[in-house]
């Protein structure tokens, strides 16, 4: 910072300190000891001596001069003000009075500002009960109970004071519907129908029972929505007259449950237009349905000396295939051996795809019933109704207080 010139007034006491000062070392030449001789040796470099009797004649006169000096120097400079001009380099310095405001300045306290996106409070307030305790939808009670118990003892009122009071009875109130199954599976299916439509839309899932689909063979590599069609391609169509038989005219499809194989590829001996050793896996697999004629198709599954190959509808295929596809992908191809389980070396059983389709199967139907129980109950308005009841505890909490309770819903 720029030094600022001091006025007509204080440069007329900088010149008295001057005078001042100027007039106090004119006197001391006077006050010199006359015992301080010096000494030359024409071998020797200069050196100081003192004569033993002169010193307390020295120190009587030296000594009050000395304090005579320091105190007409203190009295000038407190005469000269805040600021004074320094006799040796010429240059301003700050009073003492002045360095101790200065110094209180820089020492006080600033107060913290917490950006308000670090702690979610310029964020909307929880839009469900999941937000509400920091939770994905998906979570199991466990994880919900623990968030509500700490969610409780950050604002119970003993702890919180009289504000935490309307936060805690929400909280008791929305773990009474999550920890209880099926009103939870109500609030799920009505939270779906009351979200906004999506612009990326499920595929509509096909009705269609028939032996015959568009498409070639799928293979599922991650997780996809149900579709309704088989991931095995159909030939049923196709099949030459003279190849039909029973099975064909019941519509009939094969399937592999690849849990049970022990990869002998006597299937895909005998009808190798149909199975197949999947690389994944190593385990067999339909690829086409009616590849070969119902004769050879026989042969193959009795050809199995696991009997792990089943005729099964067509209803029942999709969601066979599907459901083995999905569980393929959780376990990365890896399956336990059927041989081990057998012998007694393994204490689980392998998956039972069948089991698999029929919890599939009653969880389609379970929300699917659901649903339509959801829209005759205007969904829409329980949801806005919980949620409107979220925002009206939310703005009534003070701000510390909505902090804390924002970013613990972040961990």
């Amino acid at each position: 910072m720029a030094h600022t010139k001091g006025g007509p007034c204080q440069k007329g006491k900088n010149g008295l300190l001057l005078l001042v000062v100027a007039a106090l070392l004119a006197l001391a030449p006077k006050a010199l000891p006359e015992a301080l001789v010096l000494q030359r040796s024409p071998t020797a470099p200069p050196s100081i001596s003192r004569s033993p009797d002169a010193a307390p004649a020295w120190m009587a006169k030296v000594v009050p001069n000395m304090v005579f000096v320091s105190i007409a120097a203190a009295t000038a400079m407190a005469t000269a003000g805040g600021k004074s001009r320094s006799l040796f380099v010429g240059q301003s310095r700050p009073s003492r009075q002045v360095s101790c405001e200065r110094a209180q300045q820089d020492v006080r306290q600033v107060p913290v500002h917490v950006e308000e996106e670090e702690v979610g409070i310029s964020a909307s307030p929880p839009a469900n009960l999941y937000e509400l305790f920091g939770t994905p939808s998906t979570a199991d009670s466990k994880d919900i109970k623990k968030k509500y118990h700490d969610l409780q003892k950050l604002c119970h009122p003993d702890v919180a004071g009289p504000e935490g009071e309307e936060i805690c009875i929400l909280l008791n109130d929305a773990w009474e519907l999550l920890s209880d199954p099926e009103k939870r599976k109500d609030y799920d299916a009505q939270i779906e129908l009351a979200k906004p439509a999506k612009i990326v839309v499920k595929p509509p899932v096909c009705t269609e029972i028939t032996p015959t689909w568009k498409g070639e063979r799928k293979t599922l590599k991650h997780h996809t929505d149900y579709t309704g069609i088989p991931l095995s391609r159909s030939r049923w169509a196709k099949v030459p007259p003279e190849d039909r038989g029973e099975r064909h005219l019941e519509e009939k499809m094969l399937f592999v449950d690849e849990w049970a194989c022990i990869c002998c590829r006597n299937c895909c001996d005998v009808a190798p237009q149909t199975f197949c050793i999947q690389n994944d896996n190593g385990r067999a697999n339909v690829y086409t349905q009616w590849g070969n004629s119902e004769e050879y198709l026989d042969y193959a599954v009795a050809s199995c000396p696991v009997d792990c190959i089943y005729w099964v509808s067509r209803e029942e295929l999709q969601v066979l295939e599907y459901v083995t596809a999905q569980k393929m992908v959780d376990e990365k191809g890896q399956l336990p051996c059927p041989l081990s389980y057998m012998q007694g070396m393994l204490n689980n059983p392998p998956n039972d795809p069948f089991d698999d389709a029929r919890q599939f199967k009653a969880k389609r139907e379970e929300e699917a019933r659901r649903k339509e129980q959801a829209e005759h109950t205007s969904a829409a308005a329980n949801v806005e109704a919980w949620f409107q009841r979220i925002m009206d505890v939310f703005e009534n909490l003070s701000q510390n207080l909505r902090a804390n309770i924002m970013i613990h819903m972040k961990k």
